[in-house]
């Protein structure tokens, strides 16, 4: 309540009905062959204060607001998913993310290979640090890829490859 005054001087009381403002949230994140994405989506609502009263209908209304959030969650994964990508069988994976088969790996929005990942570089130069040998010449050598330009799937067999030279016992030291 608050106060204003008249045109004859005298007070007048007048109530503002401020709204309820409610703010819901969901977040997804898939990650596969060491990439990840997500998706999100957050709604605000304008709620009739009055609702506070109703403790049962306020919930209702914040139960309606989460399934709305869902739903558009849903879709929007679902658009997000190339044709046909579907999860790999838990019996397609070789090691190190890698699936059978010879798909060439993940692609950008434009067709090409993604690069590997800051956390595959790491891995690559500690293996070959601890084995004491050069990495781009490994790669060469076993591949004939350059170690700049690898992709996610090539970074991923060369590591399994660099993990093959270890002496046995030592891995993951």
């Amino acid at each position: 309540m608050y106060s204003a005054v008249t045109a004859n001087g005298g007070p007048k009381e007048r109530s503002i009905h401020l709204p309820l403002t409610i703010n819901v949230g969901l977040s997804r994140k898939a990650s596969e062959n060491f990439q990840s994405t997500g998706t999100s989506i957050n709604i605000t609502a304008e709620l009739d204060q009055s609702l506070l009263a109703r403790p049962d209908q306020l919930q209702q209304e914040i139960t309606q607001l989460y399934q709305q959030a869902e739903s558009a969650l849903d879709r929007q994964t679902i658009q997000m998913q190339a044709p046909g990508d579907k999860p790999d069988s838990p019996s397609a994976h070789v090691g190190n993310g890698r699936t059978k088969g010879n798909s060439g790996g993940p692609t950008n929005t434009n067709g090409q290979a993604i690069p590997m990942t800051q956390a595959q570089n790491r891995a690559i130069v500690a293996i070959t640090r601890r084995l004491g040998i050069d990495a781009g010449g490994e790669c060469r050598s076993a591949f004939g890829w350059d170690l700049t330009k690898l992709s996610v799937r090539q970074a991923s067999e060369f590591i399994d490859h660099l993990k093959g030279l270890q002496p046995a016992g030592k891995e993951g030291t």
